[in-house]
């Protein structure tokens, strides 16, 4: 793979992460805060897409292997999440899982965007001050 063609995949990878957009961030790592249940899910498909963001792609074999595994953990998370969501955002997850399962990160992206919106209106900041 083209360090172009890596470079683009990491960029869609990272697109990715935004489902965790319901969580803060606290020196770098994500806080979710448990107002669904699927709010922990959501969190944690940010940090397995953070995993990607995050490694090196000057050794194409370790990237490769960092994607797979995180791809793999990012659809095991998909699918758990499909019961944790209100009914109508199912066949959203089943679209999101099914494309992240075949690498198609502009259609998962597409496939988030319910989801994402379900998240900023359901999980709240975990640093929100009382």
């Amino acid at each position: 793979m083209s360090r172009a063609a890596l470079l683009t995949l990491v960029a869609a990878v990272v697109g990715l992460t935004l489902v965790g957009s319901s969580c803060s961030t606290k020196g770098g790592r994500a806080e979710p805060v448990v107002t669904a249940p699927a709010c922990p899910l959501l969190a944690d498909m940010a940090k397995t897409g953070k995993t990607v963001a995050d490694a090196d792609i000057g050794d194409p074999a370790k990237f490769d292997t960092t994607l797979h595994t995180a791809v793999s953990q990012y659809v095991d998370i998909a699918h758990q999440l499909r019961n944790a969501v209100p009914a109508r955002l199912r066949p959203d997850v089943d679209q999101l899982e099914a494309a992240a399962q075949q690498y198609k990160f502009d259609d998962a992206d597409a496939a988030r965007a319910a989801i994402d919106e379900y998240a900023r209106s359901t999980c709240r900041s975990g640093t929100a001050k009382s």
